[in-house]
């Protein structure tokens, strides 16, 4: 089964280094228009993807749990439209 709940912690974690990852990116992307064009822009795009997959757990789990309940208020009407 799932775990569709992230905790209070885990998601400000997530945030965390979400945000340090993303200043740590811009930085890189700096550099790589000043001083190291090549390498900077070519390492600063993966630091920033993998700010953005921290940033994206949140997301997901709100998703998750909206389609989880609407799937339940439509089986639960199907039920009850069944019984009557």
């Amino acid at each position: 089964m799932m775990r569709t709940k992230l905790t209070m912690a885990e998601r400000v974690a997530s945030m965390i280094i979400g945000t340090a990852l993303s200043i740590v990116g811009l930085i890189l992307i700096a550099l790589g228009l000043t001083f190291l064009p090549i390498i900077g822009i070519f390492v600063a795009f993966p630091v920033l993807a993998l700010a953005f997959y921290f940033f994206r757990p949140g997301k997901w789990v709100i998703a998750a749990e909206t389609e989880t309940a609407s799937i339940d208020a439509q089986e639960t009407g199907a039920e009850e439209s069944m019984a009557a």
